[in-house]
């Protein structure tokens, strides 16, 4: 039988020390790896927050920079400024291909938010008790304005104790979350307003005259000066975001961003045209005396002189009591006289009419009729 050479072993004492050894590598290793571990998650947490804020301002800096297309001259831009709630008018997007104004074609996005938000669906402007809008805008007689209402604001967040969400709502659909975990810090509002001097100058509206809306609810009325047309002086808009991801097991991971937008339709002139269908003419009263002739006087239409300055004449109707509507108008008045007047010398005695008057521009568009009460002739 061959010999066999004995194989020596690991001594106890070399096991202990290899363990011993073992274990100081994997202490001091341990800690390490749980620093780099925190880091990643905080540099994670710091990243998913950034992401967060970025998504919902690229979709305000895409938006409100477009603020303002394809509106009619009576409708605002700017609608609402506050610290926390913007919101515009623009033809965003539409369903129609042949809507050149649009911003967008998606012939899948529901009609309801690609179309003109009318009086009878007004709504809430955020954050606020105002209802927007109060007048309807025209593009031209019959075809309404195809700019929609987009309102960007921040809420509390539901899911976040402390926190706010950025939502998105246009016309009077279900508001959108755009992004969550919004931080507010003190004395440093989400959105603020600037505008130019008289000297050209850059310079921030106070935020102790926020909030402002348009007022009235259409551009370029008598009213629409000074305080009220605060909004319509805006043209940069910078928006500010600190941004918060929350991990238990670790401090908070915040991030701020900052964007600021020019609102690039801001302060365009509207040239006068004979677009939207005039405004009425209003206080019509008619006198009828035994000469025998019929003297008709009103005030002249709100666009005669001022908002579209296009009223370029008065058409004259005339009716029996028995006959529901007007025909075709019988005569008609120039614009321009300070106390517009037409005397009706056609008329016989016993006979009863009943009158109105409209605004007609140069599309031609007509203004809703005003009208008298039966007037019998002497």
């Amino acid at each position: 039988m061959a010999a066999t050479t004995p194989r020596r072993g690991f001594t106890l004492m070399e096991l202990l020390i290899s363990v011993t050894l073992t274990m100081i590598a994997i202490g001091i290793a341990i800690p390490f790896f749980l620093t780099q571990s925190r880091s990643l998650e905080a540099q994670a947490g710091r990243l998913d927050a950034q992401l967060n804020i970025n998504f919902g301002l690229d979709a305000i800096d895409r938006d409100l920079r477009v603020a303002g297309v394809g509106i009619t001259q009576r409708q605002p831009l700017l609608v609402q400024a506050a610290a926390n709630a913007i919101t515009f008018n623009a033809d965003l997007t539409s369903t129609t291909p042949a809507d050149f104004a649009a911003v967008y074609y998606d012939p899948d996005a529901p009609p309801t938010t690609t179309a003109l938000l009318w009086p009878a669906n007004k709504v809430t402007l955020p954050n606020s008790s105002w209802l927007y809008p109060d007048s309807a805008y025209w593009a031209s007689a019959g075809v309404p304005s195809a700019a929609e209402t987009i309102s960007y604001y921040t809420e509390a967040d539901p899911q976040a104790t402390g926190l706010y969400r950025l939502m998105r709502r246009v016309n009077n659909a279900t508001p959108r979350v755009m992004a969550r975990g919004i931080k507010l810090v003190s004395g440093d509002p989400f959105f603020r307003y600037f505008k130019l001097n008289a000297t050209g100058a850059l310079v921030e509206i106070a935020q102790s005259t926020l909030p402002r809306r348009h007022l009235p609810g259409w551009h370029g009325a008598p009213a629409d000066t000074g305080v009220n047309a605060l909004v319509d002086s805006i043209v940069l808009v910078r928006v500010k975001f600190t941004a918060v991801h929350r991990d238990p097991r670790h401090p908070d991971a915040t991030r701020v961003e900052e964007r600021t937008i020019r609102i690039t339709n801001a302060g365009l002139v509207r040239a006068s045209t004979c677009g939207d269908a005039p405004l009425a003419a209003t206080g019509l009263v008619g006198v009828a005396d035994a000469t025998p002739q019929v003297t008709l006087t009103w005030t002249k239409s709100t666009d005669e002189s001022a908002g579209e300055k296009d009223v370029e004449q008065y058409a004259i109707y005339r009716r029996d009591p028995g006959t529901a509507a007007f025909a075709e108008p019988f005569a008609s008045v120039a614009a321009g006289a300070p106390f517009p007047s037409f005397v009706d010398s056609d008329v016989k005695p016993g006979e009863s009419w009943i009158y109105g008057v409209a605004a007609l521009d140069c599309t031609p568009a007509l203004s809703p009729v005003v009208t008298t009460p039966t007037l019998i002739i002497p």
